[in-house]
């Protein structure tokens, strides 16, 4: 059934263009040219960006299904409540593909007036998606050893303590700031002391960043594995 509500209208054609249509490019015809983006894989502005984004998915998962569940529109919001399903056939978050099934949710919020989309905001545990993905069901305790730290340092020729790992680990993970605390079990000024005095070392000057960071400089598993086992 289409919704008469052109906003309503334009949000689940644009959903179904890019996860049903699985055409994450050219999307000029729904969003501004300087979308906001806030997604568990980028946080930035523009078209291409959001188009980088979404085909970090489609490597991973190349038959993702989409389902939506609910849409709801507040003013100029919309809020889609959605799940998907397939496999893992692709490289995704620094794991090789493993042809496991995969099932998650989400919720995605999008902003717009004037006939585009200016705000998309994406909701999806990604520490779920990696835990079905993973070759181990679950990380045995020796992966959290002096080792996995040390050879995190020797990668990159740097001296991070494990608590800033540990930090840096969460954070690759999207986890937001009470989950983080309560796991680390610190409070928000020394997580904050530990990204301000990490950020200048490996080269970065925003705590978004960290994400494209460990991909690009290939630690971007290691601190998942990190990450997944202080969740546990």
């Amino acid at each position: 059934m289409k919704h008469r509500d052109p906003k309503l209208s334009l949000a689940r054609s644009f959903m179904e263009h890019v996860w049903l249509n699985r055409a994450h490019e050219n999307l000029e015809e729904f969003l501004s040219q300087k979308v906001l983006i806030k997604s568990p894989v980028k946080q930035s502005v523009g078209v291409e960006n959001l188009s980088s984004a979404f085909s970090v998915w489609f490597r991973g998962f190349p038959n993702l299904y989409y389902r939506e569940k609910n849409l709801h529109l507040l003013n100029d919001r919309v809020e889609i409540e959605w799940e998907v399903h397939g496999h893992h056939l692709g490289e995704f978050f620094g794991f090789a593909a493993t042809g496991k099934p995969v099932h998650y949710s989400g919720h995605t919020e999008l902003v717009m007036f004037d006939g585009k989309i200016h705000s998309y905001g994406a909701d999806v545990r990604v520490a779920s998606v990696i835990e079905q993905i993973s070759p181990n069901t679950t990380f045995e305790p020796v992966s959290l050893s002096d080792d996995i730290y040390m050879r995190f340092n020797q990668i990159l020729s740097v001296n991070l303590t494990k608590r800033q790992i540990d930090c840096l680990a969460l954070n690759c993970l999207r986890c937001d700031n009470t989950l983080i605390l309560s796991k680390l079990n610190i409070k928000y000024t020394t997580f904050r002391t530990h990204i301000e005095r990490v950020l200048p070392i490996i080269g970065l000057t925003a705590r978004k960043d960290i994400f494209d960071w460990a991909l690009s400089n290939h630690v971007l598993e290691i601190l998942i594995h990190i990450g997944l086992e202080k969740l546990n």
